[in-house]
């Protein structure tokens, strides 16, 4: 085709017929034509008007989906846990009391208005066994996903035993470093893993200390209410109770997150 056919082509078309181009500009016009509304794996092609002529390429709804599927399969593979790989989503929360409305509206807000630049306080959710919290923090996980936001989920049982099994690989402050300088951090079942005194204060306190100072987000959920929590977490290897220290990780946790209870009915979807 030539510069005159491709100029006439660009002026038929609803899109482009107005533009002021370059000869340069014509030949990328009169590619953008040729591939204007078709899929190419997994992109379709967008005209760039200003301030200069240029084609760029956007993700599909299906390949947006799957990129920030795979950003979060890569991320639990640090930590050895794909229970969270599932389909989840925010709208098949079951809304069935007031507590629930409250708190999936809360979370809705949260995802709307989220920048990175902000780094807004995450949830501590509490709800008994069943209560759909670790389904509601994959639905979340997967909607900051879709922003580009980098999310990080731990299963805080497994975690303890990674953090076992890090010291023997050799790679303990590899895997802390993610859970402190991730974006956004769920723990998940927090209060629900085997909690040693080192645990607590060479691993827990530091990584939470670390996100609050850095103001990064951080959710919670548990089976315990915050006052409850804090027993988890006073126990030390000679079965002694030491309050205080267990207090200041209460502490770090209350000032990262707002608390968010859910009913004790069971998740009903």
């Amino acid at each position: 085709m030539n510069l005159e056919a491709m100029k006439e082509r660009i002026k038929n078309d609803e899109e482009t017929k107005d533009l002021k181009l370059t000869p340069s500009d014509i030949l990328i016009v009169n590619r953008y034509l040729d591939i204007k509304g078709k899929v190419i794996d997994g992109y379709k092609a967008k005209l760039i008007k200003e301030p200069y002529i240029e084609i760029v390429y956007l993700p599909t709804k299906e390949t947006k989906d799957f990129l920030a599927k795979e950003n979060l399969k890569r991320n639990l593979k640090l930590f050895n846990s794909d229970v969270y790989l599932q389909e989840a989503s925010l709208n098949d929360f079951s809304l069935f009391n007031t507590e629930r409305k409250e708190a999936i509206n809360q979370i809705k807000e949260f995802i709307s208005n989220y920048e990175d630049k902000l780094l807004p306080k995450g949830f501590y959710i509490y709800g008994k066994y069943g209560t759909g919290k670790t389904y509601l923090v994959s639905a979340i996980a997967h909607e900051l996903a879709k922003k580009n936001v980098q999310v990080l989920i731990v299963f805080m049982p497994d975690l303890v035993r990674t953090v076992r099994q890090g010291i023997t690989d050799g790679n303990l402050e590899e895997k802390i470093n993610e859970l402190k300088q991730v974006e956004v951090l769920i723990m998940d079942d927090i209060g629900g893993e085997n909690m040693t005194s080192w645990f607590r204060d060479e691993i827990l306190l530091p990584i939470l200390q670390y996100r609050l100072s850095a103001r990064l987000t951080t959710f919670f959920t548990s089976n315990l209410p915050m006052s409850e929590l804090v027993k988890n977490f006073s126990q030390d290897r000679n079965n002694q109770l030491d309050y205080v220290k267990a207090m200041r990780v209460i502490r770090r946790i209350n000032d990262l997150t707002t608390y968010l209870k859910l009913d004790s009915e069971q998740f009903k979807k």
